[in-house]
């Protein structure tokens, strides 16, 4: 008698699918109401105030579509040479950057060019190297698990493309990221806590130094200029209101839109700071764009989701069949943990402006497309693999 034939998707994923759908479908949503007006009378767009929309909707589908068939494949797979050679790739991805295929926005390097195929965001590509290659180097030294050397090796692994990232991009923020996900990962997987506790202490009273020191000697609106960008950047959090004409406008913008929205926000397509106030509405600031519109409810339902969808990876990292499975489960939970609140807290001004997405719901192709196709593949492969 003939075995049934297993579904595309096996049962114990409907929650976890269901929750990205939402996800993506509340992301595409917001990106067409941020970018409908602004393409429609932007000749760059062909005046189509679908433009944008269509854009990420095509890589979401594409996400979509890896992910059902390469769940699949074992993640063990990547638990051999493929995990080096993602990270190397990751690492000479890094270099292009510095080819004449790099693209500069912003005061910073983040994007190569690939023809007609648009750009490729290489940071989001060296998260998933980065996580892949920790989780096998972890793996594969079970015996190092509590040794200090150790872990100070992983760092480096780890450091390594976060440094490159720094130094040839200018992304800081991206750097800060992945050194988040290798610290995190180290800190629940190496029995080192001491270590680690120092560690964390030490950045913090540095990066507080760093703060206080211009905090002490903020420069005037006229010295803003000559000021190194991240002072500015820096300067602006600390004081919005005393550069609003220059550096601190998006940080006030994003800020007058959620005061905007109140409990029940203005409506869908009713914001007004998304027609020109705040830069970047469809990327960096799209959730004041959402609390300007949807409200503090609509800002809670988004963050309920990605709440529900951090639950659920965390349960596949605990159920994980090994411990290869579980430290990539981890690093998926530690990029989207670190990303979503970072960007929250930059809407809020409760942190300085860093450049960073939200996760599933601002534009960007190379984003949704190795959050589907790469990280959240992975996860869906270790929990296929549950029990066996």
């Amino acid at each position: 008698m003939n075995e049934r034939k297993k579904p595309i998707i096996v049962r114990n994923n409907y929650m976890m699918l269901a929750v990205l759908i939402f996800l993506c479908a509340y992301g595409a949503i917001m990106v067409f109401s941020a970018t409908a007006y602004q393409c429609s009378i932007n000749e760059e767009y062909n005046n189509d105030s679908f433009y944008m929309l269509k854009n990420q909707v095509k890589f979401m589908l594409a996400g979509f579509a890896l992910m059902l068939f390469l769940q699949h494949f074992s993640y063990r797979l990547l638990n051999n040479v493929l995990a080096a050679f993602l990270y190397l790739s990751g690492i000479i991805s890094i270099f292009l950057l510095k080819t004449p295929l790099g693209v500069t926005a912003n005061g910073a390097t983040r994007w190569v060019k690939l023809g007609t195929l648009g750009q490729f965001q290489v940071s989001e590509w060296v998260k998933v190297c980065v996580i892949v290659f920790l989780a096998y180097l972890i793996d594969n030294n079970k015996k190092y698990l509590s040794s200090k050397k150790f872990t100070v090796y992983l760092w480096i692994a780890g450091g390594i493309p976060a440094v490159l990232l720094f130094d040839l991009s200018n992304d800081l923020s991206s750097s800060a990221v992945v050194l988040g996900i290798c610290f995190v990962m180290t800190f629940i997987s190496m029995k080192t806590e001491n270590l680690h506790i120092v560690v964390f202490l030490a950045v913090f009273a540095l990066v507080a130094m760093y703060v206080w020191s211009i905090w002490s000697n903020m420069p005037t609106p006229e010295e803003m200029s000559e000021m190194p960008f991240r002072v500015r950047r820096i300067a602006a959090w600390l004081d919005p209101g005393r550069y609003a004409a220059t550096q601190g406008y998006q940080t006030l913008q994003g800020l007058y839109a959620i005061g905007r929205g109140g409990v029940f926000g203005k409506g869908l397509g009713a914001s007004i700071q998304k027609l020109g106030p705040i830069p970047e509405a469809e990327n960096d600031m799209i959730f004041s764009v959402i609390c300007e519109e949807l409200g503090i409810i609509g800002a809670i339902a988004l963050i309920y989701l990605f709440g529900y969808l951090l639950y659920q990876i965390s349960r596949v990292m605990m159920s994980a069949p090994d411990l290869f499975g579980g430290m990539l489960s981890l690093g998926v939970f530690a990029h989207l943990t670190l990303q979503t609140i970072v960007n929250i807290c930059v809407n809020l001004a409760i942190l300085p402006n860093t450049g960073l997405p939200l996760p599933f719901i601002s534009y960007g192709g190379t984003s949704v497309f190795l959050l589907l196709a790469g990280e959240m593949t992975i996860v869906f492969s270790v929990e296929r693999r549950i029990g066996q």
